[in-house]
């Protein structure tokens, strides 16, 4: 780390997705939040292929300030790529990780750094009132969940966007080296001292939500597929349970022809069976496909992102 890191205290990261909307007033609450910190401090925004003129927006902000810098990736390439470029990018000795959609206000950023005394590494948020529609909280909380269900009590799980963490929690996560890196997943996983704190939520006045049902329900599966092996293991309990009702049915139709003499006819049983064992080895090969997949992924070790430039 050379001498012009060290002399940056606070970074703050904000992700940027066609919010071309709302990052002039976030830019300027932020300018005013981190002024009054008295602390050195710079501006990260991640570009994450902004179609709709935001990377041209920040690009006129950063022309007269010094402690605005922009990375610009070549395409979108989400959430978890634009925060894990932030992260590594960022000069700060603690960094904090923003939205751009101004449901959590940056005013609420001090909050976090007099939280974060000398014996915390992560400082996370939940809301005093959350201010999403009934889809999406409903959505969160369910993935929130699933989540927990996974990792049971040993990981106290934290899904919030809205956190401060030390330079040397990005330096772990960097020891990491699966391809599902859910930057809130993966940091509640390590375990380092964390506190919680509650923090004011308002609502999306500007600009559309980029956190649809849909991509709640790719993050679950990611979630359950990148940090978990239960779907491994519910394919082997439900391979034992079909071979444990196929022997019962069979041991049933044995009784009843050598017992009691009665001939069951056999097609409606044995198309019941054998749709049922259909079903179980097609979901098996699709979650061994999936694994697989993540597998071909790992090995083609490809980047979790490309940076078209930055923007000093």
């Amino acid at each position: 780390m050379d001498d012009r890191d060290k002399q940056i205290e606070i970074s703050i990261v904000t992700p940027v997705f066609n919010e071309v909307s709302l990052v002039e007033e976030l830019y300027s609450r932020l300018k005013v939040v981190c002024d009054g910190l008295n602390q050195t401090y710079e501006i990260v925004f991640v570009d994450d292929g902004s179609s709709d003129g935001s990377y041209e927006k920040l690009k006129q902000l950063q022309a007269n300030d010094t402690a605005l810098r922009i990375v610009k990736f070549t395409r979108n390439f989400g959430q978890q790529a634009a925060v894990l470029a932030g992260f590594r990018i960022a000069r700060g000795k603690i960094i904090v990780q923003l939205d751009s959609d101004l449901q959590n206000p940056p005013e609420e950023i001090p909050k976090l750094l007099h939280a974060m005394t000398d014996d915390i590494d992560i400082v996370t948020t939940v809301h005093r009132k959350r201010r999403d529609g009934a889809l999406r909280i409903f959505g969160s909380r369910a993935l929130l969940k699933i989540g927990q269900m996974l990792f049971g009590n040993s990981v106290k799980l934290n899904l919030s966007s809205f956190r401060a963490i030390r330079r040397s929690v990005v330096e772990r996560i960097e020891t990491c080296k699966d391809r599902s890196r859910y930057m809130a997943v993966l940091m509640s996983w390590m375990g380092l001292p964390t506190v919680e704190i509650e923090v004011e939520h308002h609502e999306r006045k500007k600009g559309n939500t980029k956190y649809s049902l849909l991509n709640l329900l790719k993050l679950s599966w990611d979630l359950v597929t990148g940090y978990s092996s239960f779907p491994l293991r519910m394919v082997t309990y439900m391979g034992l349970m079909g071979a444990l009702l196929g022997f019962l049915m069979v041991a049933f139709l044995l009784f009843q022809r050598i017992v009691n003499g009665i001939l069951i006819e056999g097609f409606v049983v044995l198309s019941a069976v054998f749709a049922f064992f259909v079903g179980v080895q097609l979901l098996s090969i699709g979650f061994l496909g999936e694994y697989l997949g993540r597998v071909h992924h790992q090995i083609q070790a490809r980047p979790d992102y490309i940076v078209e430039k930055v923007i000093e």
